[in-house]
């Protein structure tokens, strides 16, 4: 078991980007604590960042066969393919993973969770909420150019990098008497 503070090893490798160093010492890591899953997540994550797709694909397709409905695994599996250009059709799966893509559905979705709120909800926390365990094939950014599209939605942007969305409020008709 290594020192409670390892994190930071972790975390100073991967805002460096120093994804071969981040392998390195996931692989270290995994090896001191086979039986942990947050690890072997650590480690297909390490993989796919440092272009080790084939690798990625290999560690995380055996933990998928020992933990088929463990999501984190399905998402390094699918990153990689389809950074090779592959698609979900490519890897035989024990648990198909739902993939979420940008499609007509997912603005339902949105604008029906969106509805009851008051509060905007930034393209994060819908994708979050909406879609937690599904592997979402798109970027909070394309969300939000996505939305931005349909009238039924108000984009308040706080910022080039913060912006939130609400439904637009419905408008009143006014009929003389």
């Amino acid at each position: 078991m290594r020192d409670p503070e390892a994190w930071e090893d972790h975390y100073r490798l991967h805002e460096s980007k120093d994804y071969k160093g981040l392998v390195a010492y996931c692989e270290v890591d995994f090896r001191v604590d086979p039986d942990n899953l947050y690890a072997a997540d650590r480690l297909a994550q390490a993989y796919v960042l440092n272009g080790q797709y084939h690798e990625a694909i290999s560690f995380s397709g055996a933990m998928h066969r020992q933990f088929p409905t463990i999501s984190m695994f399905h998402r390094h599996i699918l990153d990689a393919l389809f950074a090779l250009g592959k698609s979900e059709n490519d890897f035989q799966w024990l648990v198909t993973p739902t993939i979420v893509r940008l499609t007509p559905d997912v603005r339902e979705a949105c604008y029906g969770y969106l509805r009851g709120k008051r509060r905007p909800h930034s393209p994060f926390n819908l994708l979050h909420n909406l879609w937690s365990g599904d592997y979402v094939a798109f970027k909070d950014s394309e969300l939000l150019e996505y939305l931005r599209g349909d009238p039924r939605f108000v984009i308040l942007q706080h910022s080039a990098h913060h912006a939130e969305i609400k439904v637009a409020p419905k408008k009143k008709s006014r009929t003389k008497r």
